[in-house]
């Protein structure tokens, strides 16, 4: 098991909740190890139970959400965020970073430390998303990374998460193009490229395209992965947990509005806080897939809970070795691009 670095100082809630959330995943988790980084007068008192389990990186020095990314990646040497990133980089015992920084900053130093895996033009942000069949999901990529794609770019995003689906255990991933309707003429003319394109790897047997898609039909658990470029695929996800938000505003209204109603509140209270919890982890820790080593985003707004949830999916793609899955896949799919390519 590999070990993974955590970014104690990044997020809303900062060092409180991150170690927190780490003292309880080491807890749940008897072969986790962590490197955590931040203020070691803090931390080590907190740690002392955990022995060699625990290594500190000690720094006060944080990137805030307001910082240009590229500017404070290159000055903010010292920072817990670049700090985490060095040691990722460096040593073959770190598997993955997680961390709730600023999103700009976590892309850019991934991108400027870590590097992209051989072949791959452009690395994707991929949440998971609940379907409504229980234990199933679906990944979307990209998430926000890239704002501007090409029709190969979405294809590469579709092998990557094809990859990472298939090195999980999934042997044939279903994977759709997001848009607005299901016919193949459908979309603008980067999507129609890239369905085209998709098409060709289908029919090579390289992956299992199953065409386009709607955003109710991934809801209902009918494709694996949806691909989307990263102005859309946020479009979605905000979408989603804004949806979601008005959804459980509304029922608190509703709750309020009446005795009857406060009483049949009193019966699925219990029931409605698990489910919400539950799905909010599933888009909590988003890989940055595409790196040579697994960088993992968590919610600005990360709680003790969620940092727990991001640190054991951070357990889950730490081993699973990528690299060579991606760059394999990537190398055989360029001669069916063509002059795309």
């Amino acid at each position: 098991m590999k070990k993974i670095v955590l970014d104690c100082l990044g997020g809303d809630n900062g060092l409180p909740a991150m170690l927190a959330g780490a003292v309880t995943a080491l807890k749940r988790n008897p072969e986790l190890q962590l490197i955590l980084v931040g203020d070691a007068g803090i931390i080590q008192p907190q740690v002392a139970e955990f022995g060699d389990r625990v290594e500190i990186i000690d720094t006060k020095v944080n990137i805030t959400m307001d910082e240009h990314p590229t500017t404070a990646i290159r000055t903010k040497t010292d920072s817990s965020l670049v700090l985490g990133l060095n040691q990722l980089k460096t040593r073959e015992d770190c598997g993955a970073l997680v961390s709730a920084g600023s999103t700009g900053a976590v892309l850019t130093g991934g991108f400027m430390k870590i590097g992209r895996i051989a072949g791959v033009s452009r690395p994707a942000l991929c949440p998971f998303l609940p379907t409504l069949i229980d234990g199933q999901e679906f990944m979307l990529l990209d998430a926000g990374a890239n704002m501007d794609c090409t029709a190969v770019h979405l294809v590469q995003f579709a092998v990557m998460a094809n990859e990472y689906k298939k090195a999980t255990g999934m042997e044939k991933p279903r994977v759709a193009l997001l848009n607005v309707g299901t016919e193949a003429t459908k979309g603008n003319e980067v999507v129609k490229q890239a369905h085209a394109l998709l098409v060709k790897l289908r029919d090579a047997g390289i992956i299992n395209f199953v065409g386009n898609v709607e955003p109710y039909q991934a809801f209902n658990a009918e494709v694996d992965i949806v691909v989307a470029d990263g102005f859309w695929g946020n479009v979605f996800l905000k979408t989603t947990e804004g949806s979601v938000k008005f959804v459980f505003k509304s029922l608190k209204q509703i709750i309020a509005s009446s005795f009857s109603a406060k009483i049949g509140a009193l019966f699925l209270g219990g029931k409605l806080k698990k489910f919400k919890a539950e799905k909010a982890d599933k888009t909590n820790a988003t890989i940055f897939l595409g790196l040579k080593k697994s960088v993992v985003k968590m919610h600005g707004n990360a709680d003790e809970r969620k940092v727990v949830s991001a640190l054991e999916y951070a357990m889950t793609v730490a081993d699973l070795n990528l690299n060579q899955r991606i760059e394999q896949a990537l190398a055989q799919v360029e001669p069916l691009l063509g002059e795309n390519a």
